[in-house]
């Protein structure tokens, strides 16, 4: 399933950028997210364990089809609401719905698999 190994390597790849960013109080990142604030902070660990999750999966075939099975849907559907809760011209958002395009043609193959 290589495209479900693709979209596990954008979760790691991506995730660890962004909360590393925001760890760093980059001012990219408060530009985007805010200032530092505890629901900043909460918001870097849900990337965290977003992260952890897909490093889990690679090198295991039956262990990242269970976690894409959970964790795909789950940033399918809040990656698409922050389109309504922020609008599309953040770019959170634009990088949230690049990133929904890769889980739902990953979710797509293991449905046709």
């Amino acid at each position: 399933m290589l495209l479900v190994t693709l979209s596990h390597l954008v979760n790691v790849i991506v995730v660890t950028i962004i909360q590393l960013l925001i760890f760093q109080n980059h001012p990219a990142m408060t530009g985007v997210y805010g200032p530092d604030t505890p629901a900043r902070r909460i918001l870097t660990y849900i990337y965290a364990t977003i992260a952890l999750a897909a490093q889990f999966a690679f090198g295991q075939p039956d262990l990242s089809i269970c976690i894409a099975a959970v964790l795909f849907p789950l940033q399918f559907a809040y990656k698409l609401a922050t389109l309504v809760a922020v609008g599309p011209r953040n770019p959170v958002v634009i990088n949230n719905l690049a990133i929904a395009a890769v889980h739902a043609m990953s979710l797509v193959a293991l449905i046709l698999a």
